[in-house]
């Protein structure tokens, strides 16, 4: 199928036919700068090393939205979205990525509920996403898909590219795969969580039946999943409790039996999880050889702090 492409000026149809409908949508002409993909690299190095809230993640950081004053402006449509009375938001609720071609995205969909803008700023990078209403098996308890490259047959799939300029509105819940291509490729996320309920999918289901199980667990979580809660879309309870509000005891107890029925089939499809995140980690290794001045851990401030998702 082909993804729908509106110009980014274009409030109403976005926020009738795809914002509200939980729809992606290509935004085209949001964000255009002159400045080559080194230079761009070299004043968000800048800009990260000396603002000492910007925190490290495996491979993007998370910033406050001002960081980006003078790389870019944030589109008029993504400063309307970012509504503390409409959403749950992050103090650090920008996400930059520093990506070299031939980077793979594994198949997975977005945790804390989040809506995404997803702009690419420099390069080129081609997507593939799939809706939440027809989902893919998903590892127990997480949001990876557990097999490496799985069957799209009987899939609601957009297949398409990103092109410099040009902003994807990516809603929460759906599943993607993406691959950059030419030498690097710099992506500016605008991440939120609408307080509104999600369109009914069975993966939103999932999502709020898996997030009360954690919440009433959440003295027996390990600590990455602890945190995960409590930082639930940037603000922990709040979100947590309007997510789950219409889940039912009955109902978080028979997630707990469906997510422990996948567990032969995760355990069958580990040797690809350990592939992927080897990949992941090579990938880290490869910024660093980026040209110009690229994010590395040689760069990157001494507060940042590696996370996982």
């Amino acid at each position: 199928m082909m993804i729908p492409r509106i110009a980014a000026t274009d409030r109403e149809r976005f926020l009738e036919e795809f914002y509200h409908a939980e729809q992606p949508v290509v935004l085209t002409g949001a964000v255009q700068t002159p400045a080559t993909a080194e230079e761009v690299c070299e004043k968000l190095n800048t800009r990260i090393v000396e603002d000492e809230t910007a925190s490290q993640r495996l491979l993007w950081y998370d910033v406050r939205r001002d960081l980006l004053d003078t790389i870019c402006s944030t589109p008029a449509i993504v400063d309307e979205m970012m509504n503390p009375d409409e959403a749950f938001l992050r103090e650090n609720c920008v996400r930059i990525w520093f990506n070299p071609g031939g980077h793979i995205t594994p198949w997975h969909y977005d945790g804390h509920s989040l809506h995404v803008f997803n702009l690419q700023l420099k390069g080129l990078k081609r997507w593939t996403i799939v809706a939440p209403e027809t989902p893919f098996s998903c590892t127990p308890f997480s949001h990876t898909v557990i097999k490496k490259q799985p069957s799209l047959d009987g899939k609601r799939v957009y297949e398409f590219d990103l092109d410099e300029g040009d902003m994807l509105f990516l809603p929460r819940y759906w599943y993607h795969y993406v691959e950059s291509h030419g030498q690097m490729n710099i992506n500016v996320n605008w991440v939120l969580m609408p307080i509104v309920h999600a369109v009914p999918t069975p993966t939103a289901t999932r999502e709020a039946e898996m997030m009360w199980l954690k919440s009433r667990l959440d003295p027996m979580l390990p600590a990455g999943a602890k945190q995960t809660l409590h930082t639930y879309a940037g603000v922990g309870k709040p979100a947590v409790d309007k997510l789950t509000e219409n889940v039912t005891t009955a109902a978080g107890l028979a997630r707990f039996g469906k997510e422990l029925a996948r567990v032969p089939l995760w355990s069958i499809a580990l040797p690809a999880h350990i592939m992927k995140l080897q990949a992941l980690l090579r990938t880290k290794r490869l910024l660093r050889n980026l040209r110009g001045k690229p994010i590395s851990e040689a760069a990157a401030p001494e507060h940042a702090r590696v996370a996982n998702y």
